[in-house]
Formats: structure tokens, C-alpha cells, sequence
């Protein structure tokens, strides 16, 4: 499954590693919890105000795809194949990363760069298969704080997290190469100070001929937290950090009209950001168009 449009001359697809669905979606109370500052009344009052009477949410996993006159880079890499995290049942849900480069005419060899937003297992699974590099010919980039954090063996992590971290930098070993704020990784692919989520969460601004696009990797994870970005999650390493940088973010693409790529809102997750007081609401879509037989390249 993919969706193509395009970014001034940068040709871009959002890529589906895949997405949950009933009855697997997450509940929200996993997300929100009184923990990490959401009270269960809060919660149950905002799904209210909402109108949806949900209960889960749906979380998907979108890669990015673009071709830049320097080859093409992808945007973080799903979960990837063989997935038992969430139980078997969930496996066939994620890991179709290569089949949805495969429909947009690519294959994982076409891909010359790999951009990590940051080293959450869901973002960097799919970067091997079965011990090997799913792209073995590309250089990946990470925030050099991500790569020291998660290599960091004095740091109390849980091996289930740390694992697929070490795993993804492994499999490029001398390929990966530390990336700082405020650089261009390639014609019009910028990284953006994201830092909080992750000690080096990174956000992508694609830029070319006045166009823009930002890829916000897990600055928010679903609408609720546009209307109440205060509220935060378990996977926040800096909680107080990870909401500065939200509403940073967040008011920089509402206030700018700038488009963005949200990586876990239903696919394609490409969307705008709106000013609703002092928060904010997701309005999806852009003037694109979804994803046909054409090649990417």
C-alpha cells in the first residue's frame, strides 16, 4: 500500500509498513494513563468532547519515501516481518514495508538512504530480516544523542527495547552515520530539533522550489493528543521535553500552513495541523494523489 505526491520536485511516497486493526487496535488508556499525567476522567471527558465513543485507536506505520537528485532515501522502516510483540495474531497486520515498495516500483536496493527519526523498535525493525539488512546498500542516518543513548549500557533500558535499537545499528555498522540538527542529509531533506520523545528524535522537513512537508515521526500519536498536547505517553523518555518540542512543532505547522506526515495516524497520515485556541486538531489530506501502478522512479 502506498500514496504518492509530490514535495516542489521531490517525488515522494508514504510507504505502509501496515497499520492495526480491530480487535488488535491498542486501547487508549495504554497511550494515556494517569502515570504519565491523564487521568482516566480526563481521558473519558476528552473522547466525549470528541463525539467518537471510541475506545482504542488505530496505529499504523507509515514509512516516507522520497527521490532526491541524490538517490532516494526512506523514512524510518516499520516493525518489519515476523513481528511477535503483540502477540502472533498481530503479525499479519506489519511487515509489508518491501511489498509496498514493490507496488510503488521500487525495490529495498533503489533505496541509497535510510533516515531514522529515531530507534524505537517500531521505527527501525524493518532495516533487517532474519539477522541481515533489508537495504544493504544504503547508509542510514540517526541523531548522534540516539545512537550513544541506546548503545549506552549504563543506561537502564529494557532489553526489549534496547534489542532492536542495537540490532538496527549493527546491521549498518560503518553505514551509520550520526546526524545533527539542522542539517541537509540530501537536496531538500532536512533534520529538525525533535528531541524529547527520544534523547535524539528527530523531525524531517522536505523542502524543494517553496514546498514543504514535515515528517514528525512520534511527536504525537493520535488527534487526542492535538487537543490536549500537554498529555503525554509511556514511550516519552523526557516527558517535559517531549511536550515543549509538540507545541513547538506543532504551532510551527499550524502558524505556517506547513503539511505534514504523521507516522502512526491512519495511512497515508499526510494531513494539516489548525489552531483551535490553545490547541490544536488534525485536518486530513492534501492536494495529492493516491497511489497508482506508476513507479516511483
Amino acid at each position: 500500500m502506498f500514496h504518492r505526491f509530490t514535495v516542489g520536485d521531490l517525488e515522494c511516497a508514504v510507504v505502509s509498513d501496515g497499520q492495526s486493526e480491530p480487535p488488535l487496535e491498542p486501547p487508549l488508556g495504554s497511550f494515556y494513563q494517569p502515570a504519565t499525567g491523564v487521568p482516566e476522567p480526563e481521558l473519558r471527558d476528552a473522547v466525549a468532547e470528541e463525539g467518537s465513543g471510541r475506545t482504542t485507536l488505530t496505529c499504523a506505520y507509515n514509512c516516507l519515501c522520497v527521490r532526491t537528485s541524490d538517490g532516494i532515501a526512506i523514512v524510518d522502516t516499520g516493525l518489519g516481518p515476523g513481528f511477535l510483540g503483540y502477540g502472533p495474531a498481530f503479525t499479519p497486520y506489519v511487515g509489508k514495508l518491501g511489498a509496498g515498495l514493490g507496488e510503488a516500483g521500487l525495490t529495498p536496493s533503489d533505496v541509497s538512504v535510510v533516515v531514522f527519526t529515531h530507534l524505537h523498535e517500531d521505527h527501525v525493525r524493518g532495516a533487517g530480516t532474519d539477522g541481515e539488512p533489508a537495504f544493504p546498500g544504503a547508509v542510514a542516518y540517526a541523531h548522534a544523542a540516539e545512537v550513544a543513548y541506546w548503545s549506552d549500557r549504563a543506561q537502564r533500558i529494557p532489553d526489549e527495547q534496547r534489542g532492536p535499537a542495537l540490532e538496527a545499528i549493527r546491521l549498518f555498522g560503518e553505514r551509520l552515520r550520526p546526524a545533527s540538527y539542522d542539517a541537509e542529509l540530501l537536496p531538500g531533506v532536512h533534520t529538525v530539533d525533535a528531541a524529547g520523545h527520544t534523547p535524539g528524535h528527530t523531525a524531517i522537513l522536505l523542502r524543494s522550489r517553496g514546498e514543504r512537508l514535515l515528517c514528525l515521526g512520534d511527536t504525537f500519536y493520535d488527534p487526542l493528543q492535538l487537543a490536549h498536547p500537554d498529555w503525554r505517553t509511556p514511550w516519552d523518555h523526557d516527558q517535559v521535553r517531549s511536550v515543549a518540542a509538540r507545541r513547538r512543532l506543532l504551532a510551527w505547522a499550524a502558524d505556517e500552513g506547513v503539511p505534514v506526515h504523521a507516522y502512526h495516524l491512519p495511512f497515508p497520515g499526510l494531513g494539516r495541523i489548525e489552531r483551535r485556541g490553545g490547541a490544536y486538531a488534525w485536518r486530513p489530506g492534501l492536494q495529492d494523489r493516491p497511489g497508482d501502478s506508476d513507479p516511483l522512479r
